[in-house]
């Protein structure tokens, strides 16, 4: 009987070691899943960080090739309305110089001579302007319009009255 009650007085101790170890295993697979949980967070929220930085570049590098493009496209407009400009004053001086001619015979050499002045002052501002690339234009406009502002908005205010009847008048006859 003295090994039965020994037994029995070590089997509470067991069990309670059983009991003991069995919490900890479970403390352990609390602790365990807790940390999972959290790297698991942690690395999704570093994920969605880094998709939104990149979403943030990708929009950044986005906006720069429309703006890229778009500077281009302004660029390529201003050269071609350049060159058609130019080529409208050359024709335009031609024009006159020819008639300059009929002006000669009709109202007298005088007044020839003044259409032929007005020739050449169109084409010189013709090949001026077709000397100049668009930045330089630009700038010019700047200056003047820093120099003279009035003037600059008094042509501004002209050219759109000039517009808006163009546009009128083409509306009308649609």
């Amino acid at each position: 009987m003295g090994k039965q009650n020994t037994a029995n007085a070590a089997e509470p101790g067991f069990t309670e070691s059983v009991q003991l170890a069995t919490a900890a295993v479970s403390a352990a697979k609390k602790a365990a899943r807790a940390k999972v949980t959290s790297a698991k967070t942690m690395a999704t929220d570093k994920v969605q960080a880094a998709k939104e930085t990149v979403s943030a570049f990708d929009w950044k590098k986005q906006a720069e090739e429309v703006t890229a493009q778009a500077g281009k496209m302004a660029r390529d407009t201003a050269t071609t309305a350049k060159t058609k400009t130019s080529s409208a004053m050359d024709g335009l001086a031609k024009l006159i110089t020819e008639t300059a001619q009929t002006v000669d015979s009709k109202l007298g050499p005088q007044y020839g001579d003044y259409a032929r002045q007005a020739a050449n002052a169109v084409a010189g501002a013709a090949k001026s302007l077709d000397s100049k690339d668009v930045d330089q234009l630009l700038g010019e406009a700047r200056n003047f319009v820093r120099k003279s502002p009035a003037v600059a908005i008094g042509a501004a205010a002209i050219a759109g009255y000039v517009l808006m009847r163009l546009a009128r008048g083409s509306s009308e006859e649609d």
